[in-house]
This record gives C-alpha cells, structure tokens and sequence, in this order.
C-alpha cells in the first residue's frame, strides 16, 4: 500500500500529488453548521469571492490568491511564487490581466504577498478572527482547481493541527479540512459562512495527488501578521526614503548585467544641456547609479550611488544594495542612458523632473524631485 504523502503544488499537472487548497473556518459561533448556509448565502459568497479571487502566474505555474488589503495586495503561497523570480500576472475575476510583484514571503507559513503594479484591484475580502474557528464548522475552499477559475467546494473544519512549516519550524493550528482540494488551488481563500477569510488552502494527504478529503490551510492569523509586518517595513522605508520618495513594488525588478566599459555622465551627448549630477551604467530593468557628484541635484535629492552607503532603511531590512536604479522620469519607463537623455530632451536647468529608482533587489521603489542642472564643460 502506498503511504500518503503532504504535498503542495503551484502547477495545473494532474500526475502531480501536489495542491493547496483548504477550507477553514472562522468568525463564525460556535452553533454554525451547514444548514445555517441557506442557497441564497451561499451563492451571495461565490460571488463574492469571484470578484476578489485571483489566479496567480508565475514561471509557467499557476495558483490562486485573493486580495487581502485595500492597497490591492495579493495573498498566495510561497510555493506558488518562489519556484520563479520576476513578474508574476494576475487575471481577476472579470478576465483581465494584472501584472505584480512579490512583496513579501514567509516560507515557514507557506505565505507571500504580491502587489499589483496598477489598478484598481477588486475591493479586499474581510478577514476573519482567527479565535473564532471551531471544529465542525461549514467551511467553503475556492480557487482554480486544474486552472478552471471560480471553482467553489464545501466542507468543515475537521480538526487543528501543528504540522512543520516548509522552511522550518512550527505552523501552529493549521486547518484540515474535506473540503475538495485540488493542483492550482493553492492560495485562495477557505472561507465561514459570512465569507471572510479563515485561511489560506496550501495542501492536501494524498496517495495519488488528488483529493481525498484531507487538506490544510494556513491559518487567518499568519496573514494578518505577515500583511502588519511588511506595511512597518514600508513605514520604515517611506521615513528614510529619498526626498519626496514613496515606496511600492518594483516594476520591474532589475537585475545586474555586464556594464559597458565606461561610464557615461548623464544627459551629456551631446542634448540635453542638463543632467541629473550622475554617472550611470546601463542595467537590466534601467540604469544604475554608479557614482553622485557631490552637491549635484541629485546627491541634494537623496539619490546614492553603488559605492554609496545604503539608506538605513535598506539595511534595516536587509535588501542587498547595489545603488539606485533610474526606471522612470516624470512617469515615463526610461531602460538604458540613452533612454533617459531622451526623457530629458527639451528641459531646462531649474526644471525638476520626477525621477523613480529602485532600491536593493527592485521590491522597493523609491521617487526624488530632482532639480535639473546645467551640463558640467566638456574637460
């Protein structure tokens, strides 16, 4: 006889004996039981769901996730996201496609946070208290089983569980379930009967890889505590940010390709007749700040170079420095130096441009107000 296995998928393959979806229970007496569940409730909450229930796309996997914040924030599982690196695509309940990107993982809680780089997003499901969860519960699990969006199953909280966490340690009231689970519904929400989020599906015991009434769900707890703990970090960023900086997710992340051979000073060949103060190499995902001229605009504006020290913040967090990455001005997305001597064809010194960088690993952006400045004489 074949032992079951706990397994977890992100991927829609059949054969695999990997899942994640799991009904929970929460926020809900203790007298709830199924026949307090009426059709009309019922039907009131796939609805519901639908609209802000996602599919996540990540390196050729798939999985679910729902909004979870009013910013638009995206909870999934750490397995969906961190088999890939880069942009994740997110198709919402009315078919449209939202790009994002991981803000924050929790592998212990096989948890992550995805934020959407533009909007809007559907409004962010409630979530429940997690004190409120009771064995024998009514439970509902949604996702995109095998990739079929908006699938709805019903169950109850068949037990809590301490189970190891998959990068280590102890996850504490985990929710089983028999609630159907199945591959591509890692990641969405088990719901109570008022709808709100108990926790979040992320496997299943099985012999073959397919449901048999045995699945776990991340509790509603962890969620709030990771979502409490990234909007700190963020607090954190925005005070020590640059001038006038505000921090969000990157778009895109960059990553550190061969410089060319020199450095080129910005805004210098031979238009515009200003530049920004810096001397710059062409990266993937825009153009890295090698050196700030001392007293330039954008050393006043906060802007710190590869040999610069990181801003506290950066630290703090723990985000692999690397210098400033130019990514937009004034809004427009800007990829090399040329690029960006373009953006600033026309301008004038006094005239102050918005500039967008992003900080460490590209999850962080920040934006300075640079005052733009005559072009230094050729030596």
């Amino acid at each position: 006889m074949n032992k079951p296995t706990l397994s977890r998928t992100s991927r829609i393959l059949p054969t695999l004996a990997l899942v994640a979806t799991l009904p929970l229970l929460a926020a809900q007496p203790t007298q709830a039981r199924a026949q307090d569940l009426t059709d009309a409730r019922r039907v009131a909450i796939a609805e519901a769901l639908n609209t802000s229930t996602v599919t996540v796309a990540i390196g050729g996997g798939s999985g679910s996730g729902f909004v979870a914040t009013d910013d638009g924030w995206v909870v999934t599982n750490a397995h969906v996201v961190q088999s890939s690196r880069g942009a994740a695509r997110l198709r919402l309940g009315t078919g449209q496609q939202v790009g994002a990107r991981v803000l924050a993982v929790d592998s212990t809680h096989d948890l992550a946070i995805l934020a959407p780089v533009a909007g809007p997003m559907p409004r962010p499901l409630p979530l429940a208290d997690p004190d409120t969860v009771r064995v024998g519960q009514t439970v509902l699990a949604f996702g995109s089983p095998f990739g079929l969006d908006g699938t709805l199953t019903q169950g109850i909280v068949s037990a809590r569980r301490d189970l190891p966490g998959v990068g280590g340690g102890q996850v504490h009231g985990l929710i089983q379930t028999d609630a159907t689970i199945n591959p591509g519904n890692s990641g969405g929400p088990l719901v109570n009967t008022r709808g709100e989020v108990i926790g979040v599906n992320t496997a299943i015991l099985s012999r073959t890889g397919g449901s048999h009434g045995i699945g776990f769900a991340v509790p509603v707890n962890y969620v709030k505590a990771l979502i409490e703990e990234v909007e700190q970090r963020i607090q954190v960023a925005r005070a020590d940010a640059p001038r006038n900086g505000q921090l969000a997710a990157a778009d895109p992340a960059p990553q550190r390709s061969a410089p060319p051979q020199t450095n080129t000073p910005v805004g210098q060949d031979p238009q515009p007749a200003v530049w920004l103060g810096v001397y710059a190499v062409d990266v993937r995902g825009g153009i890295q700040i090698e050196q700030v001229v001392p007293g330039a605009a954008a050393a006043r504006a906060g802007l710190r170079g590869r040999a610069d020290p990181p801003p506290a913040f950066v630290q703090q967090m723990g985000v692999a420095w690397t210098g400033h990455i130019i990514y937009a001005v004034d809004g427009r997305r800007v990829h090399s130096l040329a690029e960006l001597q373009r953006a600033l064809e026309g301008r004038r010194p006094g005239d102050q441009v918005r500039v967008a960088v992003a900080i460490g690993d590209g999850r962080l952006t920040g934006e300075a107000i640079v005052e733009l400045q005559p072009r230094p004489a050729e030596p």
